[in-house]
């Protein structure tokens, strides 16, 4: 027994001057013992038997390098990007979410939807590199694209992918983190939550859950009560327009309207809806508090989209008007 531990407690102090040498011990050196075992009792000696056993455990262990924990996605790429109205959603392997939607913790998953919450495709995610796998529950052949991050943005480059609405709905617009949590804090309960179509005009969107609809004019309008007038309210009017008109020259002809009764132009802003640039004019005093009026074309019919706000300062309602126009939807 004695020239077994002997043995031992060379070994392990050769073993601690090489990792000392190599810098790896990080400044913990261990000293080459010196043990008189013949006046140990038997219980003493089984206690420096098992000291000896945790020392050799723990040079073991701070030897090995530090693994990253693998958990299927890059920590770049984890969360919610949106780009209203879709929205992708990507979870590491072993998440709740993955289990819930009953994929295996071993796998990490997806789900492609709407940017009000309901998905509508869900699936197993792997990532190589910068390529990215998309293979949905449904069974339908797996969707490949190159993806690129720079923290602000995420561009999604097909590669190849036979679900045409599911690649449209990844690369036609950048999409960026989404913060649910923080939009909604700025809507009231219930804003943009109602789905309503207009067979007409061809487009559909969701309003404020107590709102109406009034088709009798021109223009769809949409309020508490339209035929009152209350605000806030919107209106929608579509115009199939002449071959080779252009977004800019539909926006000039639009806005024409709200200049030609003497609104004065206030601010302007832009985004993307659709895949398609929809630009919104800001006015004041032009017959309510704030007006503001989006245009876009889609399909070769050029939209016009006129919100009465009550705010004195039209940029208390721009969160309100933005989310009713990212609910705009076409179908087929």
């Amino acid at each position: 027994m004695t020239d077994f531990v002997t043995r031992l407690e060379a070994e392990l102090h050769d073993a601690a001057v090489r990792r000392e040498r190599s810098g790896r011990m990080r400044g913990v050196a261990l000293p080459r013992l010196r043990v008189a075992f013949r006046s140990v009792p038997a219980a003493a000696l089984a206690t420096v038997l098992f000291a000896l056993a945790v020392a050799t455990a723990a040079i073991i262990l701070s030897a090995s390098p530090e693994r990253r924990i693998d958990t299927g996605v890059p920590a770049t790429l984890q969360g919610v990007w949106q780009a209203p109205p879709n929205e992708l959603r990507l979870y590491p392997r072993g998440s709740e979410r993955c289990a819930n939607l009953g994929i295996a913790a071993s796998s990490a998953c997806y789900t492609l939807g709407s940017s009000r919450g309901v998905a509508q495709e869900w699936g197993r995610l792997s990532v190589d590199g910068h390529r990215l796998t998309l293979t949905a529950v449904g069974g339908s052949a797996p969707g490949v694209y190159r993806w690129r991050s720079d923290g602000t943005t995420l561009h999604l480059t097909k590669l190849r992918d036979p679900v045409s609405a599911r690649a449209r709905a990844l690369v036609t617009t950048p999409l960026r983190p989404a913060h649910p949590d923080r939009a909604q804090a700025l809507l009231p309960p219930g804003w943009a939550s109602h789905p309503i179509a207009s067979e007409r005009f061809g487009y559909s969107l969701e309003i404020p859950e107590q709102w109406l609809i009034d088709s009798s004019g021109p223009a769809d309008r949409f309020a508490l009560d339209p035929s009152r007038g209350t605000v806030p309210s919107i209106s929608v009017v579509a115009r199939e327009l002449p071959a080779g008109t252009t977004p800019a020259r539909w926006t000039a002809s639009f806005d024409r309207r709200a200049g030609s009764a003497g609104c004065a132009p206030h601010d302007h802003r832009s985004f993307i809806l659709a895949g398609t640039r929809v630009r919104v004019s800001v006015y004041r005093a032009c017959g309510a508090p704030n007006r503001q009026s989006a245009s876009f074309v889609h399909h070769g019919r050029g939209y016009g989209v006129v919100w009465r706000g009550r705010g004195i300062a039209p940029e208390q309602d721009y969160p309100l008007f933005d989310a009713l126009l990212k609910s705009f939807d076409f179908p087929g």
